[in-house]
């Protein structure tokens, strides 16, 4: 099968469940002293903001860029109803640094489909207690600064004392961000997520990664370098396809969560790139929480005004978005 056709499909389901009621307080990205590193102990280095300045992540967009023919029909197509949904737990990101006494591992690949496996003769470091995401993707990424190195599975499977993964990719911290099959476009699973520091400290210096369930079947844009989309409509929306929240909007009147205001500050200067199909409308990437337990998002989270995963993020007019030629 041709790398620009269908690989896969992840879930990224929309729930409107009750409210989880979590009782505890502000919740430090870290746990037991020895296990794994969180990237949100992450305070300097590549993997803070990771890519090249140039990388297409890093770049703003600006006022006043030219506009899709296409964007208000595709635009139309997210709605109703009006959101950006959250993926932070089910399908949240989880993000490990690797250290120099990290254990490392030989990683086959369980497709042997796609060309060869990239971990395919290298010894791939996983932290102790890591754990990949919940959701049908299983995705995990380790970042290893000493080698510029980024490590990102999908359907990552520990058994017994050995690690597997479906596919995936190895990027370097200061590439494109863009490369191999941990993503259906070919996005790096570092590129775009939101991290747990980025939301703590209310600034999101990068593009989004985000996903949608109208994703273009076969057809593609640049910094894409395939699809899986899907979507045969004529308001589809293709994957490497650049969405810009409307910079004239004043986020100040809106009276929103400081998390609706990061995620939506960050959309109005980088915006977010489509890396992915998923079963909601439009979804935008987290860093899953290492010191959240079960469906809970974690401290940091819930302190900036998020509820719950999935949360809609509804405070922000994301009718107002366009997307960018």
């Amino acid at each position: 099968m041709s790398t620009n056709h269908i690989r896969r499909r992840t879930g990224h389901r929309p729930r409107y469940l009750r409210m989880l009621i979590v009782l505890s307080a502000l919740i430090p990205a870290t746990v037991c002293a020895g296990s794994y590193s969180a990237s949100a102990d992450v305070r300097s280095g590549t993997a803070a903001r990771p890519f090249a300045a140039s990388a297409p992540w890093n770049t703003t967009i600006g006022h006043y860029p030219s506009t899709d023919p296409r964007s208000a029909q595709m635009v139309r197509s997210l709605q109703p109803p009006v959101a950006l949904h959250t993926s932070i737990v089910e399908f949240g990101i989880p993000v490990y640094v690797a250290g120099r006494s990290t254990p490392r591992y030989s990683v086959p690949c369980r497709v042997t489909t796609w060309g060869p496996c990239p971990f395919s003769g290298l010894s791939v470091p996983v932290p102790n207690g890591a754990r990949p995401s919940t959701g049908s993707d299983s995705a995990m990424v380790v970042v290893d600064e000493r080698t510029n190195a980024v490590y990102e599975f999908w359907r990552v499977h520990k058994q017994g004392r050995s690690w597997s993964a479906a596919f995936g990719a190895v990027n370097t911290l200061t590439g494109s961000g863009w490369g191999g099959a941990a993503t259906g476009s070919g996005a790096s699973r570092l590129g775009g997520g939101v991290r747990l520091a980025e939301i703590a400290r209310g600034n999101i210096p990068h593009a989004l990664a985000l996903q949608t369930n109208n994703a273009c079947a076969v057809v593609f844009r640049s910094p894409a370098i395939k699809t899986d989309g899907r979507s045969a409509r004529s308001d589809c929306i293709p994957e490497g396809a650049r969405l810009q929240l409307d910079p004239s909007i004043d986020l100040n009147s809106l009276g929103l969560t400081p998390a609706e205001r990061t995620v939506a500050t960050a959309m109005q200067r980088y915006g977010g790139y489509i890396v992915d199909i998923g079963s909601s409308a439009l979804s935008v990437s987290f860093e899953r929480d290492p010191a959240a337990s079960g469906n809970h998002i974690g401290g940091i989270y819930r302190n900036a005004g998020l509820r719950w995963d999935y949360d809609s993020l509804g405070g922000v007019p994301w009718n107002r978005l366009r997307v960018v030629k």
